[in-house]
């Protein structure tokens, strides 16, 4: 057994032997492979070394020349940021002083517009005429011309400057003829001599000769530079114009067409209403308490002649209220109050209408006046279209004859409408204050006679 026993380990002992044999053969194998590989690979790369040496100075040749390039590009493409950034910086420069100069440029021309306006305004019409081909121009040089011609216009200040041009006038015509021009006062002459004067400024604007101001001979010695005082109108022809213009009431009352009659109608009832209801209420006089109190003692004592007599001193609506009452009480001193308060009432009534009468006529005038004026004005702006859609509104004449009916109308219509509605305030508190005493003098009656409330 123990024989077995060894034999077998003997065996085992060389089937391992055998087998380590084995691998360390195939180890050897692949060893040598795995070298021989490496050798290759070593071979193959001091090949590509020996190519990375040959090329490399022709790559660092390429390299360079490129990195120069580069560097010129960067060069020049810095000369061209800062001529970009220099030319910007110019261009902002030059915009500005441009920006600056149209400012003053257009300061200039704002100031001499002004200087334009101005001089149209305070200068004469014959030197306007003369200096018209320059304010009719819009450039800046003619407008420095202008400037340059007032300042020698100021250097002559003082004496009668004498300039040949064209005036319209008394006729409408314009003629040819000779300036003289003294400051803000101007005397023209025409050629022929027919025409002379003094000048104003026309509808056109342009010189016109002022009627009644004809004084060739004294106009011709002041053109001549000889002393001379021809005729001069302050107002330049206004006030002879105005004193023309001047119209009656009659026309003033014609041109508010047709509806100015109706307000004149309305205006005549009213004043008649007015004073007619004036005059009544003058008649009604005011009277002393104690008047009623002595016809109240009258009637208790049973003297009815003494009472009646004490009434008719009254002038007062109220006396016909007491006189009815009187007759009642004398007729029977035993009637009731609520009898005697209702008669007296009844005859309060009686004595309203002759008080409230007229005023109803004054307060339809304080009403209907403007009314009727609006309604001219309408029918006058009617009128005034209609010619502004036939003549236009370049003449002002074809239009003064609605707009002279528009307004007339509204004024009547107020001039009747206000003192109307006066009178009717002032009236009707009159008429109030009368029916207050009338009713406080029946109450006073009847608290006089001391009747106390009871059947019939």
């Amino acid at each position: 057994m123990q024989i077995r026993l060894i034999i077998l380990a003997l065996c085992s002992a060389s089937l391992l032997t055998f087998a380590q044999e084995e691998d360390a053969e195939k180890y050897r194998k692949a060893a040598d492979s795995v070298g021989q590989d490496l050798r290759t690979a070593l071979d193959e790369l001091v090949t590509l070394r020996n190519d990375i040496s040959k090329s490399k100075p022709q790559l660092a040749k390429e390299t360079n020349e490129i990195a120069a390039e580069l560097r010129e590009a960067k060069r020049l493409a810095e000369i061209a940021r800062v001529t970009r950034e220099a030319a910007e910086s110019e261009f902002e420069k030059n915009e500005k002083e441009l920006k600056l100069w149209r400012e003053e440029r257009m300061y200039l021309e704002g100031l001499l517009l002004d200087f334009r306006k101005n001089y149209e305004a305070s200068q004469s019409l014959a030197q306007i005429e003369l200096d018209r081909n320059l304010l009719d121009q819009p450039d800046l040089n003619s407008r420095l011309r202008l400037v340059e011609n007032t300042i020698d216009q100021l250097g002559h200040a003082g004496k009668v400057r004498v300039f040949e041009g064209e005036a319209i006038n008394t006729d409408g015509i314009l003629v040819q003829g000779e300036f003289a021009d003294t400051g803000p006062v101007r005397w023209f002459r025409s050629l022929d001599g027919r025409d002379s004067g003094l000048l104003s400024k026309g509808e056109d604007l342009r010189p016109r000769l002022v009627k009644g101001t004809e004084d060739p001979m004294r106009i011709e010695l002041l053109l001549r530079g000889k002393a001379s005082n021809p005729a001069l109108d302050p107002t330049l022809g206004n006030a002879v114009a105005l004193s023309a213009s001047e119209e009656g009431f009659i026309e003033h009352i014609r041109q508010g067409g047709f509806w100015i009659y109706p307000i004149l109608i309305l205006a005549s009832f009213s004043f008649l209403a007015a004073l007619s209801k004036w005059l009544q209420l003058l008649s009604i006089r005011q009277f002393r308490p104690q008047l009623v109190q002595d016809i109240i003692d009258a009637l208790k004592q049973g003297n009815s002649d003494a009472a009646i007599l004490s009434n008719q001193a009254i002038m007062h609506p109220a006396s016909d209220i007491i006189s009815r009452g009187i007759e009642l009480y004398s007729d029977n001193s035993n009637i009731s109050r609520d009898t005697l308060e209702e008669s007296l009432y009844e005859k309060f009534l009686e004595s309203l209408p002759s008080l409230n009468k007229g005023l109803q006529i004054i307060a339809i005038a304080s009403a209907t006046a403007p009314l009727l004026g609006l309604l001219g004005t309408v029918t006058g702006m009617i009128e005034t279209f209609r010619l502004i859609n036939i003549f236009g509104t370049g003449d002002a004449k074809s239009l003064a004859s609605g707009i002279s009916e528009a307004l007339v109308t509204t004024e009547f219509g107020l001039i009747v409408a206000i003192p109307s509605l006066i009178l009717h305030a002032l009236l009707s508190r009159k008429v109030k204050g009368i029916k207050s005493t009338m009713e406080m003098t029946s109450l006073a009656f009847l608290n006089g006679l001391g009747k106390a409330p009871q059947g019939n």
